[in-house]
Order: structure tokens, then C-alpha cells, then sequence
């Protein structure tokens, strides 16, 4: 066989006598040692056994550990070779980064779709975790499926995941980390810090989400839409029955419709205990945490980005309304949340841009801070007010020390002249993915 990785390697002729001498030959190891089982799994040290993994499609069913950091500037002139094509057949194995780094993936493409390190994933047992990569930089100039780890995310899990710098760009459904999960999949403590841009369903972490809990994800960095672009979001572009708990941004957003902080289009899908800051800008359904909620759920949320567009524009969202424009439609809620961020547009909503067959209850916003004395649904206060515990209390908010409004504790309140917070922002999670928890 060949002398590439995984054959069997004969440094000379050899005798086929004395026979013990044959047998006594060594395999040489595939890829850095292993067996590609869980208990063995196929061992990554360098960047060639890493680029080697793309060029085998019948180990993608396979596991693989990381043993060490990897700096893919080592491939020289050699291209990086995508794990998971739809022509050589998705990823289903899984992948084990062992809190190592993965530096500098270059990926370029002027027609090509699914582009990332994983191009496409798609298996119930797939699984990707603890993986961080260091300044990738990702386009395609007319393709989609465009990210830094996975292009197309179908079935599978993505675990304690980062994307710390680089620049992803493409046309539509890009991600700082995912550009598409649809299906069963699961997304959970991962987090992208970088430039991302597109002309649609762009988001900081995820393009589009469909069918799938994201929980305890944050994003940060720039996120762009260029003049037409639409569902432009700090965490994702585009969020579709699914839920996201627990989730932060705090980002650059700029498109120009349905450009929200978190997220820029929310259809049929709850978003709890979530929060947004930084600056977010478009033309119209444009939100300090969801541009346009379109029988969404947003509770016990809340957004300090600051605001500026042209019509429907609001604080915490930008426009709320149903699903449809057919006789079934779900309408859009929003309860327990507050908006505190100066929103700037033609009568901007402090909370709330513009409604349409949909409600507001038990929710807020700081006329001073927001500069608004409108909204389009929730309850205007003074600075003194939100700040208040009384306040949110006497509207049934679930607050520590607490158990009349419920015993979740849902919210806390960090000091005398300060905004509620979301309890598990004081929590600890890993997010240096240095396999220990950070504050």
C-alpha cells in the first residue's frame, strides 16, 4: 500500500525469511495513533494529520482527539481540506478538541457552499466539543453555508465550542460559528467573537436556527448586512421554532430589515432569559433584541443596546406580530422585560416599535434612558422606577430572596442605582474553553 497516512510502510525489500522478522514488522499509526474508536480515538497532533482527516470520507463516521494546539499556517501552500462535503458525505463521527486550538483556518470560495471546517454534519451521534479556533478566516463570494466550524449542521451536538477572531463573509446563511443548524440539533456553552457579513440570515454565532434548543451561547464582535440585506442578528440571523434560553450578545449589528441585537427574526420560536447590548441599526423591524417577532415569545428578557432606524423601531423589539397573515396565526407575547438603550428612528417604541395582533404584559421601559415616551406595548418609567425592586415585583417578576412571584429566581437586582440582571449572568461557565470555569 501507499506510504500516506494509514497504509503499512515498508522501508526496504524485505526477506520473506526468517518469518518472525516479517510479522515483527510495526503498523504505522493512522493519523497521530488511535483506532478511531470512543475508547480509542484517532489521535490529532499536527496540522498534516488534521488536513489528512478531510481527504479520508470513510473515517467521518469515526471519533478523533485533539492532543494538541495546531497553527494551520503549517500546511505552507497546502489547502485545508473540509471535513464533511455533500459529495464525499457528511460528518457523523465525533470530534474531541481536548480544550485545544485550532489557529488560522483559510477558506476561500467563489462558488462553493458549506464552507467551515466541518463543511456538513449530519448524524444523531455527531458530536463536536471543546474546540476553540483562533482567527479563522472563511468566504464564499456567491455561495451559502458559510462559517468557521460547521457550514450545514443537520443532526448532531455542538458543545463548549469558540470562535475568538477572523472574518467570515458570504451571501446567505452565515455564522461566526454555525451558518445553518436545522433539524434535531443541539448547540450549547459555545460563543464566536469576530466579523461576520452577508446578505441574509447572518447572525454573530448562528446564520439560521430551525428545530433546536441553543442554551447558554454569547456572541461578540460586528455583524453585517449590506444595503438589501434581511434577519441580521448579533447571536443569529434567524431563529424558527426552536428555543433560546439563556443567551447573550453584545455586538455591532448593522442591516436593514429585521436587524435585531440577539436576533433578527424570530418565527414560532421562544426566546427566554436572554439580554442584548451594543449598538444595532437598520431601516425598519429593527430591535435592541429582536428586529421582527413574528409569533414569537419573548420572556423575561432584556435589552441596553443602543437603537437607530427608520420605522419600526423599538427598544427591546422592533416589530411584534403574528405569524401569518392567514386566519390560524400565532401571535407574538412579550412578558417581563425591560428595555433601557437609546432608541433613535421616526416614533420609535421605547420597548416595543410597532404591533400587530399581539401582547405585552408585565414588561418595561426607562423613558429617560431609551429617550422615548412611546411604545407600541409595556408600561414607560423613570430612571428612580427602574431601578426600583418594587417595581418589577408588584408586576409578578420571579426575583432571588423572593418566592410569592416563584421560586426559579429568575432575576436579581446587582445595587441601589442599577437595572435587574438575569441570574445566571453571575454563574460560572467555561468561556475560555480552558477545560476550567470562569467567572
Amino acid at each position: 500500500m501507499s506510504a500516506k497516512t494509514g497504509g503499512w510502510v515498508l522501508a526496504r525489500p524485505v526477506c520473506l525469511w526468517p518469518a518472525v522478522g516479517l510479522f515483527a514488522l510495526p503498523v504505522q499509526a493512522r493519523y497521530g495513533g488511535g483506532l478511531g474508536t470512543a475508547d480509542q480515538p484517532y489521535l490529532i497532533s499536527t496540522a498534516a494529520q488534521l488536513n489528512a482527516v478531510g481527504s479520508e470520507p470513510g473515517d467521518w463516521d469515526k471519533c478523533f482527539k485533539l492532543m494538541a494546539d495546531i497553527d494551520l499556517r503549517d500546511l505552507g501552500s497546502t489547502p485545508f481540506r473540509r471535513i464533511g462535503t455533500p459529495q464525499g458525505g457528511s460528518f457523523a463521527g465525533v470530534f474531541d478538541g481536548n480544550h485545544k486550538a485550532i489557529s488560522n483556518l483559510r477558506l476561500y470560495s467563489e462558488d462553493e457552499s458549506y464552507l467551515g471546517m466541518f463543511g456538513l454534519v449530519d448524524a444523531a451521534g455527531a458530536r463536536i466539543a471543546n474546540l476553540t479556533l483562533l482567527d479563522p478566516n472563511v468566504a464564499g463570494d456567491s455561495g451559502r453555508y458559510v462559517a468557521a466550524l460547521v457550514g450545514l449542521l443537520n443532526q448532531g451536538t455542538i458543545t463548549n465550542c469558540h470562535v475568538k477572531g477572523g472574518r467570515i463573509r458570504g451571501t446567505s446563511f452565515v455564522g461566526g460559528l454555525i451558518a445553518r443548524r436545522a433539524g434535531g440539533a443541539a448547540i450549547t456553552d459555545c460563543t464566536a467573537a469576530g466579523a461576520v457579513r452577508g446578505s441574509s440570515r447572518v447572525g454573530g454565532l448562528i446564520g439560521a436556527n430551525l428545530m433546536g434548543d441553543v442554551t447558554r451561547c454569547q456572541a461578540a464582535g460586528e455583524v453585517w448586512g449590506d444595503a438589501s440585506s434581511w434577519s441580521i442578528g448579533g447571536l443569529m440571523g434567524e431563529n424558527e421554532s426552536a428555543m433560546v434560553v439563556a443567551c447573550r450578545a453584545s455586538s455591532r449589528v448593522e442591516g436593514n430589515t429585521c436587524v435585531g441585537g440577539l436576533i433578527g427574526k424570530n418565527f414560532a420560536a421562544t426566546v427566554s432569559r436572554c439580554r442584548a447590548a451594543g449598538t444595532v441599526q437598520g431601516t425598519t423591524d429593527v430591535g435592541g433584541l429582536i428586529g421582527r417577532s413574528a409569533g414569537g415569545k419573548t420572556i423575561d428578557c432584556y435589552a441596553v443596546a443602543g437603537v437607530t432606524a427608520t420605522t419600526s423601531t423599538g427598544g427591546l423589539v422592533g416589530f411584534c406580530g403574528p405569524s401569518c397573515d392567514c386566519e390560524e396565526y400565532i401571535p407574538s407575547f412579550v412578558a417581563r422585560s425591560y428595555a433601557a438603550g437609546r432608541v433613535k428612528g421616526v416614533a420609535p417604541g421605547g420597548l416595543v416599535g410597532a404591533s400587530l395582533k399581539s401582547s405585552v404584559e408585565a414588561s418595561f421601559w426607562d423613558i429617560e434612558a431609551t429617550g422615548c415616551a412611546i411604545s407600541a406595548g409595556g408600561e414607560g418609567k423613570i430612571a428612580s422606577q427602574m431601578y426600583s425592586l418594587t417595581t418589577y415585583l408588584n408586576a409578578g417578576w420571579d426575583f432571588v430572596a423572593e418566592s410569592k412571584n416563584g421560586t426559579l429566581d429568575m432575576w436579581y437586582l446587582p445595587g441601589p442605582r442599577d437595572y435587574p440582571r438575569l441570574t445566571w449572568e453571575s454563574l460560572l461557565a467555561d468561556f475560555r474553553a480552558a477545560g476550567r470555569l470562569d467567572f
